[in-house]
């Protein structure tokens, strides 16, 4: 049986991590948007913010809301 898809990053992005702990998973998302063309005024993406923000790197957290042990 095929499993979900877990993770995935902005055009143009690279992670750093995953770092999966008992109770949650890290990542780190680096470059968000840095593709040929892109630029200030003409971004590639809008992550993490959304539409008309600059777009910036950031940390990324995930746990399960049930407080249960998410890693292995």
């Amino acid at each position: 049986m095929p499993r979900p898809q877990f993770l995935t990053v902005p055009t143009g992005a690279e992670t750093c991590g995953p770092l999966v702990q008992d109770r949650r998973v890290l990542v780190a998302v680096q470059h968000p948007g840095e593709i040929d063309g892109a630029s200030v005024e003409k971004p590639a993406s809008t992550w993490p913010d959304g539409p008309g923000k600059i777009v910036r790197p950031a940390v990324v957290a995930v746990w399960r809301a049930d407080g249960r042990d998410i890693g292995i």
